[in-house]
């Protein structure tokens, strides 16, 4: 709608006018013709039922006559009475026009007199009083007709006849209905065809139509002439104006207008506007040009500190690196003679008992601080492969009651020598699952030996896994009795090289690096690890492990 000229929207907005007008004008013209020929159509039916009644007053007053016409010679009565010469009469006088015109009664002596459901609903209303006429257009045979019924009232000169005592047989042969003065005794029933009305009303119509449409029609004319001088030149002009402003031209100026005085009015305020753009203007070319010096000024300082960031940036890298391939050098080179401390220990102990207590307990120390060396040299191995980049996923079936019993071995000999009960549970739901075996083995023994750390002589340690159908993930979950981590460090301790207790004189030994790579095998999965915990009273790690891994 935004974009429709405003020439068309009044355009459309009047033809719409004009139609709604010419309907209305029609629909009011034909209501009120129809109207009006009902009416006149009422007021013939009226005329005609008058004289037809008149007609019969005259032969009711002149039964008489008619009753000495209508007996032969030898005394026969002929049926010469007043409702056949009304009957004639009514047609006597349709005889020159469409009209139709019977007498009607609920218990005619002639069947041609049986009412039909208009006559008998007239009937009905002239014996209850609710009517002295009754009239309407109605429906018959696909055409429009207009009826008009009139009651016909008992006189005097009709009681010979239809009078009392009822039942007795009249001149005519039939039993009189005991009629009284001034009762209803029948109908005239008149039917007026509407072919003529209607035609007539139709050519009504269309004068109207034909002169109120000319008439809208020279309205809209002048009201579009009106619209375009008025309203839409000058405003094509102030648009022509803002488009001249927009290429640059901030000379534009507007002269007074003959339109009206809003559009002078609009004139002056764009006159005015296109002043102070130009002082405007004039104004923010000079500061530009300063602030573009300015600008330039601060992009020449920013070219150094960017310069200076990017030599800094440089050598933080060459740093890391180095630390990186110092770290991956020493852990490498520890571990050649650490794993052959941990051979003779152990070739030692199958050859050779120990002489005595002090010696066993040796070879134990000896024993549990190579292994533990040997994981915190590994652990900073791996630290340093996923700096590098070099790490790579080794993605198989994997069936997590293996991983768990390759734990179990590991840390089953841990907990018995430090008096801490472990103890797995697997739920059979658990499916295979698609991931590198040794990273997940390790996730799980970094989580269990971290809780045999700190956990206490006589502690208690579940590695237990289930499946979660809904999400489709296993849940790894490794729960102790420990000491607990504080809420504020619960965040922190799966940032490298930080324990909850960092401190020189911390109790518990390690690197900090375990959670970490931990957490980072358990990103790589596309899983993630939790941690739930209350200090003094142990902690619950859970890890969840998608069963078909997102390859990347």
């Amino acid at each position: 709608m935004g974009n429709i000229k405003l020439k068309t929207k009044f355009g459309v907005l009047i033809v719409l006018l004009i139609l709604v007008s010419l309907v209305a004008n029609i629909g009011w013209t034909s209501m009120n013709a129809r109207a009006q020929m009902e009416n006149e159509l009422r007021e013939k039916g009226q005329v005609l039922a008058q004289q037809m009644d008149a007609v019969w007053e005259f032969m009711a007053s002149n039964q008489d006559r008619l009753e000495q016409i209508s007996y032969t010679d030898e005394g026969v009565y002929q049926g010469l009475h007043c409702a056949i010469v009304g009957r004639s009469i009514g047609a006597l006088f349709t005889s020159q026009s469409t009209y139709a015109t019977k007498f009607v009664n609920f218990d005619p002596r002639n069947e041609a007199d049986e009412p039909d459901a208009f006559e008998a609903e007239a009937l009905t209303a002239f014996g209850n009083g609710t009517a002295a006429e009754y009239c309407g257009i109605v429906e018959e045979d696909g055409e429009e007709v207009f009826r008009y019924v009139a009651p016909m009232r008992i006189e005097k000169n009709c009681l010979e006849c239809h009078g009392e005592p009822k039942g007795e047989i009249d001149v005519t042969g039939f039993p009189k209905e005991g009629w009284k003065l001034g009762d209803v005794g029948g109908a005239i029933s008149i039917v007026m065809p509407l072919d003529v009305y209607m035609e007539s009303e139709r050519f009504s119509v269309i004068q109207d139509v034909i002169f109120f449409g000319g008439m809208l029609l020279v309205c809209l004319l002048v009201i579009y002439v009106a619209l375009k001088y008025l309203v839409t030149r000058p405003l094509a002009r102030i648009q022509e104006g803002v488009a001249s402003i927009q290429r640059g031209n901030l000379g534009v100026r507007f002269a007074h207008s003959q339109s009206s005085r809003e559009i002078n009015d609009l004139m002056q305020e764009f006159n005015a506007m296109a002043a102070e753009l130009a002082d405007v203007y004039n104004n923010l070319e000079s500061e530009v040009a300063d602030r573009t010096a300015a600008l330039e000024r601060a992009n020449a300082v920013l070219e150094n500190q960017r310069a200076q960031l990017e030599e800094a940036n440089d050598r933080l890298r060459q740093d890391n690196q180095y630390k990186s391939d110092f770290l991956a050098m020493m852990s490498h080179e520890l571990r050649t003679p650490l794993t052959s401390i941990i051979a003779f220990t152990e070739l030692l102990n199958n050859e050779r008992a120990p002489m005595d207590e002090k010696e066993e307990e040796t070879r134990r120390e000896i024993e549990a601080n190579s292994h533990a060396l040997l994981l915190m040299i590994n652990d900073i191995l791996e630290m340093s492969r996923l700096d590098a980049g070099r790490t790579d996923m080794s993605v198989e079936v994997v069936d997590l009651g293996d991983v768990a019993g390759m734990v179990l071995d590991v840390v089953a000999p841990l907990a018995a020598r430090n008096r801490i009960a472990f103890t797995c549970e697997i739920d059979p739901n658990v499916p295979l699952v698609r991931a590198d075996f040794e990273k997940l083995r390790h996730v799980v023994e970094n989580l269990c030996g971290n809780a045999m750390k700190f956990t206490p002589e006589g502690g208690r340690v579940t590695l237990s896994m289930d499946f979660d159908a809904d999400s489709n993930v296993v849940l790894i979950h490794v729960a102790d009795t420990g000491i607990g981590i504080a809420p504020e460090d619960q965040q922190r301790i799966f940032e490298r090289f930080v324990q909850a207790d960092s401190s020189v004189s911390r109790k518990y030994s390690g690197t900090g690096l375990g959670l970490a790579l931990a957490k980072e095998y358990v990103e790589m999965h596309g899983g993630t690890i939790e941690v739930e915990s209350t200090l003094g009273e142990g902690s619950v790690f859970t890890v969840h492990l998608p069963v078909e891994r997102e390859e990347k």
